[in-house]
């Protein structure tokens, strides 16, 4: 049997925290809350993207982190809900030679680390990896943040805290990854000759190091900094994302992540979890976003824990904006139906295109052209082509939907 739902987006979060940020950043006041089932329980709002266009997104948490709480609300819902994507956003541990606290990563793919075979002492890496689609990794990498609320250029004041911190942490600076948001082109030199006026940084055996004032002065600022940094230069960068089921704290963990995964980014403990149920249940997109606010070393705390949630937060929605409003899934009908009619179709057969395909008898080697994740346009549009959209409404009524059927009968 056919079931009906409007759900575009199924956000699950791991923790409360996430969850209320998801709640901020979207920025909606009338969140319709349904509990009837209380292993369950959701929230749904609609969303405006800036186009004008509207999303239903319904918003879930389990009671405890990591993929074990994940995997059974996300499971009954995305059955329940049918949602056109399933997304996650959060926090997470980042490569410390390639992201900084603050960064968010996309997943791309997304694996279980500690799945293959121990032996002895060694282990053989067998991961699972779920790809993320093309072109929702080029939207990640030509995304720009600079207009989120969360993002900031920062001060030369920031910038010198910045450095001073990499000193106290033992990092180095020059080959940090975030060096040239903070320093940028032709500023290097001024603001750490600026800093060794002030008496924080000295030249030792060649090299700069903090002086006994620096140290001072940096300890100070990192303990009054309760609350963590309210905007920051961050990027947004797809990657490799490692899930886990333990909190780790290790730095030699990129190491060994790195035998089975060249250039992974991220360390989490759900987004394979999440990417394996879209692929089971076939959900049309998944999604994973999250912030890092640690590198998983023993200068892990929660610091950037807050920023690193709403900053997630606001990318996903931001990116959602771009590939669900704008997707070819649902773009402007052609001739004389109208938008919404088209994409209203299009939206209920999400899960059911395969079964129109074969009442309107298209050849299996051609939907196996359909781009993955948009499948009901390619078929609109394949119909389209060959003048026999007006087989659809006989086709929808064989398939059990009237009600589509009869919306489109106006109009064809």
């Amino acid at each position: 049997m056919v079931l009906r739902s409007d759900v575009d987006v199924l956000v699950v979060t791991a923790i409360k925290e996430e969850y209320d940020a998801v709640r901020t950043a979207a920025g909606l006041s009338r969140w319709e809350e349904h509990d009837g089932d209380p292993t369950a329980p959701y929230l749904t709002a609609i969303y405006q993207a800036r186009t004008g266009e509207t999303l239903c997104v319904a918003l879930t948490r389990p009671t405890q982190m990591g993929g074990r709480g994940t995997a059974p609300i996300a499971t009954t819902l995305t059955n329940r809900l049918e949602p056109t994507c399933l997304a996650m956003c959060g926090v997470c541990a980042g490569n410390p030679g390639a992201t900084a606290p603050g960064d968010v990563i996309v997943a791309a793919p997304a694996y279980e680390w500690d799945e293959g075979k121990y032996t002895g002492d060694s282990f053989q890496f067998d991961p699972q990896q779920f790809p993320q689609d093309t072109r929702w990794v080029r939207a990640a990498q030509d995304f720009d943040p600079s207009s989120l609320p969360s993002y900031g250029v920062a001060t030369e004041d920031e910038a010198a805290v910045w450095y001073l911190e990499r000193l106290y942490r033992g990092q180095d600076p020059r080959t940090h990854p975030a060096r040239r948001r903070y320093f940028p082109h032709a500023t290097w030199g001024t603001r750490l000759a600026r800093l060794e006026s002030e008496g924080f940084i000295a030249w030792r055996d060649a090299d700069v190091a903090l002086s006994n004032a620096g140290r001072r002065h940096i300890q100070r600022i990192l303990y009054a900094d309760v609350d963590g940094p309210e905007r920051l230069p961050f990027v947004v960068v797809p990657g490799a994302m490692a899930s886990g089921s333990a909190v780790v704290v290790d730095p030699k963990i990129w190491d060994t992540l790195e035998v089975g995964q060249r250039k992974i980014l991220a360390l989490d403990m759900e987004a394979a979890t999440l990417a394996t149920i879209a692929h089971e249940r076939q959900v049309p997109h998944w999604l994973v976003v999250k912030g890092v606010m640690d590198h998983a070393d023993r200068d892990k705390d929660d610091r950037f824990k807050a920023f690193a949630a709403r900053a997630s937060a606001e990318v996903l929605l931001a990116l959602l904006d771009k590939l669900l409003v704008a997707s070819p899934a649902q773009a402007g009908a052609a001739g004389g139906i109208p938008d919404e009619v088209r994409h209203e179709i299009e939206r209920q057969l999400r899960y059911y295109w395969q079964d129109l395909a074969d009442v309107v008898g298209v050849p299996p080697y051609e939907t196996r052209r359909f781009r993955s994740g948009d499948e009901p346009h390619e078929l609109w549009a394949w119909l389209e082509q060959r003048g026999r959209l007006s087989d659809l409404p006989g086709a929808l009524d064989e398939l059990g939907r009237p009600d589509l059927a009869d919306m489109l009968r106006p109009h064809v």
